[in-house]
């Protein structure tokens, strides 16, 4: 009944498209939106009110600002390390305290010349605007421009993560006279006396390969050719960005022709696109994740805070029957590092789950008869994937060594977010979505560290893994770099309160007229890279 009555709605979304068009593609086929040429439609999902770089931090917005805007560093693919985009060559002090950039020739939309006091400002403004984006900047201490082509920055302490950070939607680089004409500062006040906003929110102010040139809240985005890029450009002249959260109206539009890109599909919506002329779909792993969260103090966890009942839960996990349930795309990290990452250490063997070895260990701990505990759960999603869903497969698998599950529904506004932060919760499922696309993100889960410290794991109960997360930090070799994550990973892989249990599937579909999309972690899609085929 449910993909008849999607049909209906298909046939008639394809009929209205057709009547918009004047003409279409035959039945079955994805047909080119009405604008043709070298214009494309994308539908994306909501969430965002501003586009103004400074304050930036929600996912969708990386897209927008990333064809818009360049910033020193780039990903130019979705697993690999950052690497020089206005900047051309970089430096490291000895002592790790200090990068020293000098920047290549560029021209921002306005024709001024990208210099270093146009970094300087970009990077203390978004330092002291305060917005959620302002923590990227904490290990800047000052920004020095000894001539116009040189940003000397000098650091807190040595942070590995600074060419990654560099990257981030929030650190594009602005053309300061443009900015400061229309109420930009970069002074310490900026918090209160920036008023760029409401300017950078209707047209854009970057040297990127497009200009935002209209920006409608909740409705739709445009972006135009920047007719003084400096790089070399893709075919596509305009984007028409759509501002539509839901997956069924994305899919049906997509297949009927009106839009060229759907980037917010579910399992169920991509499965009615899948295989259809004329329409590509991709399915792949964010680096969104879903963990269960043991608690070490035994206040809290009770028998989950015995390291052996850990490594039971972690035997017992059915990681097949947890992919399956987050769908198609869907992988589960070896340790903590998540598939995509420098030094990510890959997946984690299905096989690893055996039901026998996992009796074996609660027998060990004490546990032979099992035990009945409490799994705390909140109202949130994953990526479109209920935590509930995944509560209760967790309760179904650890029923099989004997361990009696409740799940106790929790909503995340009425004490289970506050309970998670202070660390009072004692076994729960929580997902985990990155602030920045580096690894040292995910080291937050060591002992000592923010979300190692959610389940009372102190840097005191394993100092040498402790001690790790400082060398992590350190290292801004990344040949050196990845051997120590892949230290922290093996050390992570059997122990600790942690299980990585599935890393959340990205439902892409978009018209084959179309190559260079991919899903991007950093930039959701890279549109830079897109070309309508000749």
């Amino acid at each position: 009944m449910k993909k008849r009555i999607l049909a209906l709605l298909l046939a008639g979304v394809m009929a209205l498209g057709l009547c918009a068009c004047g003409g279409g593609a035959d039945e079955g086929e994805a047909s080119a939106p009405a604008e043709g040429g070298n214009v494309v439609a994308i539908a994306m999902g909501s969430g965002f009110d501003t586009m103004d770089p400074g304050y930036c931090y929600e996912k969708y917005p990386a897209l927008v600002i990333n064809a818009c805007y360049e910033t020193l560093f780039k990903f130019y693919s979705n697993d690999g390390a950052a690497e020089p985009c206005l900047a051309e060559t970089y430096a490291f002090s000895e002592d790790n305290m200090t990068l020293t950039i000098t920047l290549r020739d560029s021209t921002f939309a306005s024709g001024n010349p990208v210099t270093s006091e146009d970094v300087k400002f970009s990077l203390e403004r978004v330092k002291n605007l305060k917005g959620n984006p302002s923590f990227i900047t904490d290990t800047i201490a000052s920004i020095d421009t000894p001539d116009e082509k040189t940003v000397v920055l000098n650091l807190t302490q040595p942070d590995s993560a600074i060419l990654s950070k560099l990257t981030y939607s929030a650190m594009a680089i602005l053309d300061s006279k443009v900015v400061i004409e229309n109420g930009g500062t970069c002074a310490e006040d900026a918090s209160t006396a920036d008023t760029a906003q409401s300017y950078l929110d209707s047209t854009s102010a970057g040297s990127g390969m497009y200009v935002m040139t209209s920006y409608k809240p909740d409705e739709e985005i445009v972006m135009e050719k920047n007719p003084n890029y400096s790089g070399e450009a893709t075919n596509v002249d305009k984007y028409v960005i759509k501002i539509q959260p839901d997956a069924n109206t994305q899919m049906m539009t997509l297949a009927g022709g009106d839009i060229d890109i759907a980037m917010n599909l579910t399992k169920d919506t991509f499965a009615e696109v899948q295989g259809k002329d004329g329409i590509v779909t991709e399915a792949v792993a964010s680096k969104t994740v879903s963990f269960l969260l043991m608690n070490m103090n035994e206040q809290y966890g009770g028998p989950v805070s015995d390291p052996l009942v850990q490594q039971a839960i972690r035997k017992a996990v059915d990681y097949a029957g947890i992919q399956a349930i987050c769908g198609e795309g869907t992988t589960t990290p070896y340790s903590l590092i998540q598939t995509g990452f420098m030094g990510a250490k890959g997946e984690r063997s299905t096989d690893y789950t055996n039901v026998e070895e996992a009796k074996a260990l609660l027998a060990e701990a004490g546990y032979a008869d099992g035990f009945e505990i409490d799994l705390t759960v909140c109202d949130l999603a994953m990526e479109g994937i209920l935590l509930s869903d995944l509560a209760q497969k967790v309760k179904d698998d650890l029923a099989q060594i004997g361990i009696t599950v409740n799940i106790v529904p929790q909503p995340w506004a009425a004490g289970y977010g506050d309970a998670y932060r202070d660390g009072t919760i004692g076994f729960t499922v929580m997902y985990w979505g990155i602030d920045y696309n580096d690894p040292n993100v995910q080291l937050e889960f060591m002992p000592g560290a923010s979300v190692g410290l959610r389940a009372g794991w102190t840097a005191e109960m394993d100092p040498d893994l402790a001690a790790l997360y400082n060398q992590a930090m350190e290292a801004t070799d990344n040949d050196a770099r990845t051997a120590i994550l892949e230290q922290i990973q093996d050390g992570m892989y059997e122990n600790g309160p942690f299980v990585m249990i599935a890393q959340a599937p990205v439902y892409l579909g978009y018209n084959d007229r179309l190559t260079g999309v991919e899903i991007s972690d950093p930039y959701v899609v890279d549109v830079t890279l897109i070309n309508v085929a000749e």
